[in-house]
């Protein structure tokens, strides 16, 4: 299995790169960084070019992207424009080839989530097919998988549940389109880790982090701990990223140590 770290709510979702993070996740021993893609897309074409000078001098990779898409790029409702969906792939996607990086997150709740009066089987609708007819062919073209993240309530009216990622997973039916689960939302939804189980062919990325999305330095709390039995049972050996608040270089050094021990069993 490959850990990585996600950068988004450890530091900015948008902006400048914070350097001193990509230096200690690094000196923290994870394989990759897990930027988000609407930051990537964001960047100049010059901070761009220094972005991409400065990983592989970490000895990181970049083997997957999350936050997909800003909450301007609609998916949902009227105000959804499958060529402003395209446009904004055009250059993200680029990116996401030049580092390398193989796996985008769609959870992106300002861009998905339902506009008043729309039902949920409306914007599965919806949903499904601008995800079949426009992101699709281009995660064919950039060879990119994309991986439906469940997103609980409090930050998301749609899609909070991994049988609700599904439906959109089944709906769509393409190879590069499957599921991520994540913790911190498996624990908002009191959504059994069982569906881990259940879902496993479907799984192809984890996102790891206590409730409050701290991270689990001092022990594995039991909630934690049913989830890092799950992916034991299922024998997941993919990509797991940890998607904390900011923590220091000790705590994120102690978090890989605690949950790699947890998955030997």
């Amino acid at each position: 299995m490959r850990f990585g770290y996600c950068t988004g709510f450890a530091s900015n979702m948008m902006g400048e790169v914070n350097y001193a993070l990509l230096d200690d996740i690094a000196a923290a021993g994870y394989d990759y960084v897990e930027f988000p893609l609407m930051q990537l897309e964001a960047l100049s074409a010059e901070e761009f070019a220094a972005l991409c000078a400065r990983v592989p001098e970490t000895g990181l990779a970049c083997d997957v992207c999350c936050n997909m898409f800003p909450a301007r790029v609609r998916l949902t409702g009227p105000d959804e424009r499958d060529e402003a969906v395209r446009a904004y792939l055009h250059t993200a996607l680029e990116r996401m080839r030049a580092l390398n990086a193989r796996k985008v997150v769609l959870g992106s709740s300002g861009a998905r989530n339902l506009p008043e009066g729309m039902t949920h089987a409306e914007g599965v609708k919806q949903l499904s097919r601008v995800v079949g007819e426009v992101i699709a062919p281009m995660l064919d073209e950039y060879e990119i998988q994309l991986v439906m993240e469940p997103i609980g309530r409090g930050e998301a009216n749609f899609i909070r549940t991994l049988p609700e990622g599904m439906e959109i997973v089944r709906a769509v039916n393409h190879p590069r389109v499957t599921l991520l689960a994540d913790s911190v939302h498996l624990f908002t939804e009191r959504e059994p880790a069982e569906d881990i189980v259940t879902y496993a062919p479907y799984l192809d990325h984890i996102h790891l982090c206590e409730a409050g999305r701290a991270l689990p330095e001092g022990g594995i709390s039991e909630g934690l701990a049913e989830i890092l039995a799950a992916m034991r049972r299922i024998g997941y050996d993919k990509t797991a990223s940890f998607e904390p608040m900011p923590h220091g270089l000790e705590a994120m050094k102690k978090a890989l140590v605690n949950v790699k021990a947890a998955l030997k069993g």
